[in-house]
C-alpha cells in the first residue's frame, strides 16, 4: 500500500487541470484513470471552445467559473505549449424573437462580467460582409471575440506532463473498484490490484462521479446525459465559416456549430439527446447524423455534408437538480472533494475549476507551496 496526500479520480481535462494546479504545492499527488490512456471520454467528445462567457445564467457558479477560468487561461497560454486559437464566436439570429434573445445574450453577457469592448450586435448587412456563406435567412448576431479554441486531449497530455514533471504520478487502466474510509485516510482499491491510501479524493470522474460518490458511502448527487454528435468535414470545407458559427442557444440547443478546428477540418453539431446509457455516449447514430445534416444546411445551405470524413461523439454529465457545477465536498466528509456536474462551459472554466477545489482543500489543511515548482510546458506536437 502506497500513502498519497491526495487521490484525483479521472483523467480528463478537469482531473488534468486540477493536477497540474495541485502539483505547485507540497503534496504526494497520484491521478487514477481507468482508461488506457487520458482524455479518452468527455474531452475527446467536444468542441473544445473556451466559450467567452455570455450564455451561463447569471449568478450560478458556472457562470463565475467560467469568466475566471477563460481569463486564467492566459497564465496557461504563457506558461505552457499547447495548440490553441483565438477566434471570435458568432450567435446567429433568424428572426425577431431570435434577435431579442440576442440581446439577451449580450445583457447576460455584460453581467457575468465581460466587457462591452469583447462583444458586439450585428446586422444582416455586417454578419454576412464577416460570413459571405451565411444563410440569407439570417438576420443578425452577436459577437464574441474573447473566445479561444483548444484541441482538448492535447492540452490535457500538456496538463499531466507538466503534473507528473513536478513529481505527480499518473496511473492509468487503473479503474477505481471500492473506496474505504478507515480511521483518518481512504484505501482505494484498483482493477490493477492497487492499493492507494490517501488523505483526500478529488472525484473528476466525469459521468460516473456520482458511481465513484456512492462506491465511497456518499449518494449526494445522481448524473443524468446528454450526448452531442458531430461530424467532421474534410478540410476541402475550410474557409466556408470564419469563426465559430452558433444557432442562438435554448432555441436550438446550447452549442449548435459549424466551426473551423485547429487541424484545418470543419466541425458541425453537436446533436442534443438526454438519457443516454453511461456506456453509450460515444456512439454516433444514423438518425443524428442526417439530423446534423439538417443543422449545417440551416446555418450554411452552401455547406457539403457529404464531405463528412470522420464523427463523434460525447456526453455532457448533468445534475439535474441544481444544473450546475457541482463543486462542494460530499455532505459527511470535507476530505472526499466532487467535482461533478461538468457540462459545458467545464472546458473553458477548467483552470478556475482547478483553483476552486484548492480553496476547497485549503478550507480543511493549508497547503504549502513547492520552491522547485516548474510551471513550464512544451507541447507533444509540432506547434510551427
Amino acid at each position: 500500500m502506497k500513502k498519497y496526500d491526495i487521490c484525483i479520480i479521472g483523467g480528463g481535462i478537469i482531473g488534468a487541470s486540477i493536477a497540474r494546479e495541485l502539483a505547485k504545492y507540497n503534496v504526494d499527488l497520484v491521478i487514477l484513470e481507468a482508461n488506457s490512456r487520458v482524455a479518452l471520454e468527455t474531452t475527446s467528445g467536444n468542441s473544445g471552445l473556451v466559450h467567452g462567457g455570455f450564455d451561463p445564467t447569471p449568478g450560478r457558479l458556472n457562470a463565475s467559473l467560467n469568466q475566471k477560468g477563460k481569463l486564467r487561461y492566459e497564465d496557461w497560454i504563457r506558461d505552457m505549449e499547447f495548440p490553441y486559437l483565438r477566434i471570435d464566436s458568432t450567435v446567429v439570429a433568424f428572426n425577431k424573437e431570435e434577435m431579442k434573445h440576442i440581446y439577451m445574450l449580450y445583457d447576460r453577457g455584460i453581467t457575468n462580467g465581460l466587457k462591452p469592448s469583447e462583444m458586439e450586435i450585428i446586422d444582416s448587412k455586417e454578419l454576412h460582409r464577416r460570413e459571405p456563406n451565411i444563410s440569407k435567412e439570417a438576420v443578425g448576431a452577436l459577437v464574441c471575440n474573447s473566445s479561444i479554441a483548444v484541441d482538448a486531449p492535447e492540452l490535457t497530455k500538456v496538463l499531466f506532463s507538466n503534473a507528473i514533471r513536478n513529481k505527480a504520478e499518473l496511473h492509468v487502466n487503473s479503474k477505481v473498484l471500492e473506496i474505504k474510509k478507515i480511521n483518518d485516510a481512504f484505501e482505494i482499491k484498483t482493477s490493477k490490484g492497487e492499493i492507494i491510501n490517501s488523505k483526500f479524493i478529488i472525484n473528476a470522474a466525469g459521468h460516473y462521479a456520482d458511481v465513484i460518490a456512492k462506491m465511497a458511502g456518499y449518494p449526494d448527487f445522481n448524473l443524468v446525459t446528454k450526448r452531442g454528435e458531430y461530424r467532421i468535414l474534410e478540410k476541402t470545407e475550410a474557409g466556408i465559416v470564419n469563426s465559430v458559427v452558433f444557432m442562438v442557444p435554448t432555441i436550438h440547443g446550447k452549442g449548435v456549430i459549424v466551426s473551423p478546428m485547429l487541424n484545418g477540418h470543419v466541425l458541425v453539431g453537436p446533436t442534443a439527446e438526454d438519457g443516454v446509457p453511461k456506456d453509450e455516449t460515444r456512439l454516433v447514430t444514423q438518425k443524428q447524423f442526417d439530423f446534423i445534416g439538417d443543422i449545417g444546411k440551416k446555418l450554411i445551405p452552401s455547406i457539403n455534408m457529404n464531405k463528412t470524413c470522420m464523427t463523434l461523439s460525447g456526453s455532457r454529465p448533468i445534475e439535474p437538480i441544481e444544473n450546475d457545477f457541482w463543486i462542494k465536498p460530499a455532505k459527511d466528509d470535507n476530505y472526499f472533494i466532487n467535482v461533478a456536474g461538468m457540462k459545458s462551459p467545464a472546458i473553458a472554466s477548467a483552470p478556475a475549476i482547478a483553483d476552486y477545489v484548492i480553496e476547497l482543500v485549503e478550507k480543511v489543511e493549508k497547503l504549502n507551496k513547492r520552491k522547485d515548482w516548474n510551471p513550464k510546458e512544451k507541447s507533444i506536437l509540432p506547434l510551427s
